[in-house]
């Protein structure tokens, strides 16, 4: 990211909006993450359907191994000058990004 980069975070329960937010900046020029498809790639990688239970249990399995804010972590490799990331789900995320 240069300095002058613009990174939105959303939070929220599910069906609070969160994706319409997502979608009005993705309009306007913003790179679309969602940590819960970091997960997903995850399980992928091993063989196991995204369902709610497995995406729960495999984020705390990464958490558990990298920190509270392995997500944060792994998503800002992929960052872009103005990006918008979802599904943020622990402080220690927020406090990363």
């Amino acid at each position: 990211m240069t300095k002058d980069a613009r990174l939105i975070g959303l939070t929220g329960t599910n069906c609070a909006g969160k994706g319409e937010v997502a979608a009005y900046f993705e309009k306007k020029g913003y790179t679309y993450f969602s940590l819960s498809d970091l997960i997903r790639e995850e399980l992928r990688k091993i063989g196991k359907e995204a369902t709610r239970d497995n995406l729960i249990k495999m984020g705390n399995e990464l958490r558990e191994k990298g920190g509270h804010d392995i997500l944060a972590k792994l998503v800002m490799k992929k960052v872009k000058d103005k990006s918008v990331v979802d599904s943020i789900r622990n402080p220690r995320e927020i406090e990363y990004l």
